[in-house]
């Protein structure tokens, strides 16, 4: 991927949309976690979520057609969807990884949408060739669903690094934080050697989310999809 700070303005269609708004706030959600609503994007994002499930359904290959706790039905290769939404998204994830950093550059070493259908989960999980790991929340699916449930298929920690995880001892996990689906647009950053998960999602539409793996330079040898989260 090339150094973020060259594409500034994306068109959608007819409408201006700048890769990183003046207004777009960077919140803190623990010691070395941020997130952003991407209020902004909301709107835009139905083609895409229609492309991700057309190439979901057409999949066969079963490394990326998963069972129900390996994280999803994988759609990789989102650059090939040909949605400009994607290339809109995929800059402002790297330059989140750029504000939350510091460095200058940021390169995706990995990126993939996830498709959870009814009973899928993704198992505790970290990942090892990078240093942050984002997850932009697509589609919360269908919410009528979950409205009494506020574990039901959200992504979660559970880290004896991170503060929030340890209310009694610092690195004793005791506590078990989970992101909320509201508001929409979130994207979140973490370190990537965190350890995360997503509860089991039950639901009539399909969530979707899509997750980087960044490094302020490309790690060497290439990434390996040996079915493993």
């Amino acid at each position: 991927m090339s150094d973020a700070g060259e594409i500034e303005v994306a068109w959608i269609g007819p409408q201006r949309v700048p890769v990183w708004p003046e207004s777009l706030e960077l919140f803190r959600f623990d010691k070395d976690v941020f997130f952003t609503i991407n209020s902004d994007l909301v709107e835009l994002q139905q083609p895409l979520i229609d492309a991700i499930l057309e190439a979901e359904s057409k999949k066969l290959d079963p490394e990326d057609r998963q069972s129900p706790g390996q994280g999803g039905n994988k759609v990789r290769d989102l650059h090939s969807l040909g949605v400009p939404f994607f290339d809109l998204l995929n800059e402002r994830a790297r330059r989140l990884f750029m504000h939350v950093t510091g460095n200058k550059t940021a390169v995706v070493d990995d990126c993939w949408a996830n498709v959870y259908r009814d009973g899928y989960y993704a198992m505790p999980h970290s990942h090892k060739r990078s240093i942050a790991s984002i997850v932009f929340a697509l589609d919360n699916g269908y919410e009528d669903d979950a409205k009494d449930d506020v574990l039901n298929g959200v992504l979660s920690f559970a880290d004896p690094r991170m503060p929030r995880c340890c209310p009694g001892k610092p690195g004793y996990v005791s506590a078990h934080v989970i992101v909320r689906r509201e508001p929409p647009g979130r994207m979140i950053i973490f370190p990537s050697h965190y350890t995360h998960l997503v509860t089991p999602y039950h639901g009539r539409r399909p969530r979707i989310s899509i997750a980087w793996n960044l490094n302020p330079h490309k790690v060497a040898g290439e990434v390996v999809h040996d079915g493993r989260l």
